[in-house]
Order: structure tokens, then sequence, then C-alpha cells
């Protein structure tokens, strides 16, 4: 800004309607008049004025309203394969023990006949707490998912 008053002079980048003191009339611009809008004709018999804008009746949208996480179906897999096989080792050395005493006789048995019933017993637990908990966590963010896309 350089002069102390309002500005007087005509500034020829922008019309006179939007100049101080120009043209008010919008019909006296310099600017092309706006085309005229083309008159609609009424609908013939038989037909609607309402559109639907949804789909037709019986014909489904196509592709899901959210996407999905891929990673879903495997973490599902893993919880159950996780609870699966802590569940197999829990029952495994009353499962196998009467096959492995049947392979020795009786006097040759030590107290080390067996040493993966100790580490199994050790880890089903594990196990089972770790498929279970996946299962459990999956389904709290599946469920905070749904929640979220509903809004």
């Amino acid at each position: 800004m350089t002069g102390g008053g309002p500005q007087s002079t005509h500034d020829p980048r922008y019309e006179g309607i939007y100049q101080r003191g120009g043209v008010t009339d919008a019909s006296a611009g310099t600017g092309s008049p706006a085309p005229v809008a083309p008159v609609a004709e009424p609908p013939g018999p038989g037909t609607s004025v309402i559109r639907e804008v949804g789909p037709e009746p019986g014909v489904r949208a196509t592709g899901p309203a959210h996407p999905r996480n891929p990673y879903d179906p495997w973490i599902w897999g893993v919880a159950g394969v996780l609870v699966a096989l802590g569940a197999y080792l829990l029952a495994a050395p009353m499962i196998h023990a009467q096959q492995y005493a049947e392979t020795f006789p009786a006097g040759q048995m030590g107290p080390y006949a067996a040493p993966w019933f100790s580490y199994v017993s050790m880890a089903a637990p594990i196990l089972l707490m770790l498929g279970v908990a996946t299962a459990v966590v999956q389904l709290f963010v599946l469920s905070v998912r749904h929640t979220l896309t509903g809004r």
C-alpha cells in the first residue's frame, strides 16, 4: 500500500462490478450473459418423477462396504493351530503312555523313559493360553473395527 487514502483508480484486472464506484448493474458489465437454462419437459404417462438411487431390489451391491484386513484369516488360523497344538500336547502323555509302556519290558523302564513328556507338560499350557489370547485379541479388534465402521 503506497497511499494513505482510498484507491480511486480503476483496476483493469477486475470487472467494473467489482470496483469501488464502478458499474453496479450486472447486465452492464463486460462479461458475456449467462446461458438460458433449458426447459424441462414434463414426464410422460407411466413414468415416475421420483428416482431411486440405491440398487434394485434383489440386486446386491458390488464389493464390501469396508475393506477387510488380509491378515484376519491368518491370525485366526494361527490362534486355532496354537489351541489345537496346546490341547494335543496337554493330552499327549496320556495318549502315548500306554503305547510307550508296551514297547519296553517292565524291568527296563527307568526314570528317563520318556523325557519329552516333561517338555510337553511345560509347553502345553503356554501354547493353550497363547492361542486363546490371540483369539480373544482378534475378536476384540474385529469388534472395535465393526463399531467404528458402523458410524
